[in-house]
């Protein structure tokens, strides 16, 4: 009886797994954007949809602070956060795919940025220091956590008290 009960669980759990659903909430799992994809990141009329320097200048960012910019794919945002904090602040540009990372650093490189630490997270970690971050920012991104009580966890132990 034992066997069968391990057995129906193997096979429930591979069964929601595969549907890609979130088992306590039901809640369907957003794909990761690929690194492939990365152009829809800086897509002619992203700057009139979400008008991201008014966003950010409604936040108040401070000359001097930390930030995070949690799955910064490219960079589109990051280089806007690394003006706000301006060259004694600093942006750590989060994301769990190393070419991300890559395109990103490329962005930094061309804009002559450098106050932009970049950090290769996993799924349930963004891996930032603990207690070192003003402020967190995810633009497009809750949908992709496959984790996110885990990711929301970590981020707020990398807030500053």
């Amino acid at each position: 009886m034992r066997i069968i009960r391990c057995g129906l669980v193997l096979v429930v759990s591979a069964l929601v797994w595969a549907q890609d659903v979130h088992p306590i909430t039901g809640r369907r799992y957003a794909v990761t954007m690929s690194a492939d994809m990365a152009g829809w990141l800086t897509r002619p009329g992203r700057e009139e949809e979400e008008q991201p320097d008014e966003a950010l200048r409604a936040l108040g960012i401070a000359k001097g602070s930390v930030v995070a910019d949690i799955g910064a794919g490219s960079g589109a945002i990051t280089w806007r956060l690394a003006q706000c904090v301006g060259p004694t602040g600093k942006v750590y540009a989060n994301d769990i795919q190393p070419r991300m990372l890559e395109l990103l650093r490329k962005n930094m490189e061309q804009r002559k940025i450098g106050n932009v630490e970049t950090i290769l997270g996993a799924e349930d970690d963004p891996k930032l220091p603990p207690a070192s971050v003003d402020l967190e920012l995810m633009i497009d991104v809750y949908h992709e956590l496959w984790h996110p009580q885990e990711m929301l966890r970590h981020l707020r132990q990398s807030l500053k008290p």
